[in-house]
């Protein structure tokens, strides 16, 4: 072996421990969407056994209740959105996102076939899960982008995805927005496609892991552990497609093959790997949530990030390695 290769080798072992010491922690997946992938994953097919680490993985819904449960030390890891654990962070607490899976806006904006074009939408109801979260953002972005005043619409609380796209589909709402996941679904409901928010080049933290600041200094070992098994999940994701796919079948419960297809293509594609968060989605985020809150204002986006363990992996030579 090579001298540096040898460096590199040590820096590995040294960094992520000794995998014969299983850690226990649990981390949370916040709903079925095809971005908890890489926590599957890894789960299903021992990389977390691989590593050193015994995973217990739970569902906690909604990324409010999850990040509440990160906090009081219920659970050490969230897979979700980071704009819960940003919030949260203004608030004074100490979540901080370690790593982005899913960079790229996933979703797209989808109006009742009275809609033609994006004028008519004025003096029309648009649902969102709750008023100030990410689905308020990717409207207010889609309005921007059509140079429409969100004074000249009504945004709604009105539930679910699936709860609002019955709405659309009744009438009842006039609009809503959908991750990519759902648009052949709600296709085949007859809604229009008004704008794919992908094809604007808008990237948002979907995928994010998050923990406590306290956790990556007394536990970087842990976090390393946990990145290194997640990120091998995603080259799987990347590179074996029928084994995601039994994967994806079992947690998302779907026996539609063409469905896990459909799913299976977004996410593979489009997986950050090695996991860095993109910056410009956290800046979208602070500043979306400034309007209202004026410490986001002066905030900066790197303060809600702690990305020096995934530097190390990847200085170690951890995602080179992988990739062979």
């Amino acid at each position: 072996m090579k001298p540096w290769s040898l460096v590199a080798a040590l820096s590995l072992t040294v960094l992520l421990g000794s995998a014969d010491a299983q850690e226990k922690v649990k981390a949370s997946y916040l709903g079925t969407s095809g971005g908890q992938t890489p926590l599957w994953i890894a789960s299903d097919l021992g990389l977390f056994k691989k590593h050193g680490l015994q995973v217990d993985v739970v569902y906690i819904p909604g990324g409010a209740i999850a990040t509440q449960a990160l906090i009081a030390n219920e659970i050490q890891f969230v897979l979700g959105q980071g704009f819960t654990s940003i919030v949260a962070a203004l608030s004074g607490a100490d979540p901080v996102i370690v790593g982005t899976f899913y960079n790229k806006n996933p979703y797209s904006f989808v109006t009742s076939p009275r809609i033609a074009q994006p004028a008519d939408l004025m003096g029309k109801k648009i649902g969102v899960l709750s008023i100030g979260s990410v689905n308020s953002l990717v409207v207010e972005m889609a309005l921007k982008h059509w140079k429409i005043d969100e004074s000249k619409v009504f945004v709604l609380r009105a539930g679910s995805t699936r709860e609002r796209v019955q709405s659309v589909t009744s009438g009842n709402l006039d609009a809503t927005v959908v991750t990519a996941e759902e648009v052949k679904r709600v296709r085949k409901a007859g809604l229009k496609i008004l704008l794919d928010l992908s094809e604007l080049g808008s990237s948002l933290p979907m995928t994010s892991v998050t923990v406590r600041k306290s956790f990556v200094k007394t536990k970087t070992d842990i976090v390393a552990r946990f990145l290194r098994a997640t990120s091998e999940a995603g080259r799987i994701l990347q590179t074996d497609k029928e084994r995601s796919l039994k994967v994806l079948a079992k947690w998302t419960r779907l026996s539609d093959r063409e469905a896990l297809e459909d799913m299976y293509e977004i996410y593979s594609q489009t997986i950050s790997l090695p996991p860095k968060t993109d910056l410009v989605g956290v800046q979208m985020i602070l500043d979306f949530l400034g309007k209202s809150r004026p410490e986001a204002r002066q905030a900066r986006a790197q303060e809600f990030m702690d990305e020096g363990v995934l530097l190390d992996l990847e200085k170690a030579g951890f995602f080179r390695s992988m990739k062979n």
